[in-house]
């Protein structure tokens, strides 16, 4: 603070009135003649008061002299101060008179229009101003009349004819002045204008997403889309701001859901995927998967995610699992022996226990061996050219040799067909041991050829005894006719005699032939 000069001469004069008129004062009071004597003497009365007079009034005008020069001073540097603080402001200052003319402005505003100071100082503020604004956003008339402060946007023009929105801020400085803070906005119009069709796009999308769409904030649906609130029979009005993320769900996974929503808002977790089975407003239930990320929306922690409705999914993944227990269930209960064998390299996926059992092997030995264990060297490349094509002979057609672990051969009739297992080509096949069929079928037709054997020799027996026999019979028939015409005849009994020994020959050897074909 400004201290003025202290002046030595008047301080004593100052001060020696003062001890004066406290001697005149105290001959008044305690009545000492002497002294009252010496005041009232009329050189002290012309030359004292006047003289007091003077020094008080010097005093007081030389005080007031130096308390105006340090308001002076301090006026002073609190116009510097504001002068500063206006010319390094980032925003846009400037004065106008209230006919609009510049009468004062900063750098910022210089840098902010392209004009210079002088420039502008010779403009008033609708030359600054987009004239197509001004047709339909005059200036007021009356400037004088602005009162408290307005906060609006305009459209300036630089001096380049650019144009650009800014954000002002008009209140009355003084009695003849209006200040404006400017601030350019293009780049905030710009985002929001980006915001707004971001935001368009994003509705637009959401609206017609098969997809169910969620935005959660304080444990509640803010925002949901048609597809998820139809999911769960509601409209998006009813579930919107209204419904908390466990107000959906089925009793058993509220507390799933509840903790995935807390680890997310807390930050514990960044995603989640999960799924869960849903309740809906009819009171059926069905089956949801959720896939949420965290994030801040107007400084709130918020979830945003995606859900699909997996009912159908789990539906069929039911019926997928009910039919594979099927599957396993005939699989390994067929008393058959069946394999599951890979296409690519022959290696056994599964067996059964049937199938282990009679070729001689534990299943663990089977799992993963080449089906070239059971079968001959020889037959190798027939079979690799039996799985590189598709297994069409599914009446068991398919008949191959193939060797147990104890080496004993047998022929096995196969019934394959080809699937596709965990992704992997794989041929499914049934093995049906018909050795001793086969066996039995060659035994029969043994046994055929024995009897027709037999029918050949009957057949031959018979032609025999049609023919070697009827010979010697049809000649005793004749010599005993002979015989009755005479008797005597001894030659006649030497040939009768004769024709039955080649007879008895003939039934030698047909009984010999008997026994040879027996």
């Amino acid at each position: 603070m400004y201290k003025p000069k202290r002046n030595t001469t008047i301080l004593v004069i100052a001060t020696l009135s003062a001890i004066m008129g406290c001697i005149a004062i105290a001959a008044w009071l305690f009545d000492i003649t002497a002294l009252k004597d010496l005041i009232i003497s009329s050189l002290f009365t012309k030359f004292y008061f006047p003289l007091c007079h003077i020094v008080v009034g010097s005093i007081l005008l030389y005080t007031q002299i130096g308390m105006n020069r340090v308001r002076s001073r301090d006026f002073k540097k609190s116009e510097e101060k504001y002068q500063s603080l206006i010319e390094q402001a980032s925003d846009a200052i400037y004065i106008l008179d209230f006919q609009g003319n510049f009468t004062d402005v900063n750098a910022s505003m210089c840098k902010m229009t392209g004009y210079t100071k002088e420039e502008l100082l010779h403009l008033s503020i609708e030359s600054i101003i987009d004239p197509e604004e001004l047709k339909v956003d005059p200036l007021p008339k009356k400037m004088d009349k602005t009162d408290g402060s307005v906060i609006r946007e305009r459209r300036f023009v630089s001096k380049t004819k650019t144009i650009f929105t800014v954000e002002v801020n008009v209140k009355r400085f003084s009695d003849d002045s209006i200040m404006v803070i400017a601030r350019d906005i293009t780049g905030r119009k710009k985002m929001e204008s980006e915001l707004r069709e971001a935001e368009l796009k994003f509705r637009t999308v959401t609206e017609k997403s098969m997809v169910g769409i969620y935005i959660v904030q304080n444990e509640k649906f803010s925002y949901v889309n048609p597809r998820f609130a139809e999911v769960f029979g509601y409209s998006p009005e009813e579930m919107t701001g209204t419904f908390k993320v466990d107000s959906i769900l089925h009793h058993d996974y509220k507390a799933i859901a509840n903790d995935n929503v807390r680890k997310r808002i807390t930050g514990e977790v960044e995603s989640v995927n999960y799924e869960a089975m849903g309740t809906k407003k009819d009171g059926t239930v069905n089956w949801v998967e959720f896939h949420g990320s965290r994030a801040i929306i107007d400084g709130e922690p918020t979830i945003i995610g995606s859900m699909i409705d997996v009912t159908e999914r789990k539906k069929a993944e039911e019926e997928l699992r009910s039919s594979e227990q099927q599957y396993k269930l005939l699989f390994d209960s067929n008393p058959m022996p069946m394999w599951m064998i890979a296409k690519d390299d022959q290696t056994i996926i599964a067996v059964n226990d049937a199938g282990a059992k009679h070729y001689g092997y534990e299943k663990a030995e089977l799992l993963h061996k080449s089906t070239k264990i059971f079968r001959a060297k020889d037959d190798y490349d027939e079979q690799m050219e039996g799985y590189r094509q598709e297994a069409q002979n599914t009446d068991g057609s398919r008949i191959v040799k193939h060797f147990k672990k104890n080496g004993t051969a047998m022929y096995v009739q196969i019934i394959a067909y080809d699937i596709t297992f965990e992704g992997r080509p794989v041929r499914l096949s049934m093995t049906n041991d018909i050795t001793e069929k086969l066996n039995a079928e060659q035994n029969l037709k043994n046994a055929y050829e024995s009897i027709q054997n037999h029918i050949n020799s009957i057949k031959e027996m018979a032609w025999k005894q049609s023919h070697l026999i009827r010979s010697p019979l049809a000649n005793l028939q004749a010599l005993i006719a002979m015989l009755k015409e005479d008797p005597k005849d001894g030659e006649l009994f030497t040939h009768m005699q004769n024709e039955l020994k080649r007879m008895d020959t003939i039934i030698i050897e047909m009984a010999k032939e008997a026994a040879d074909h027996d």
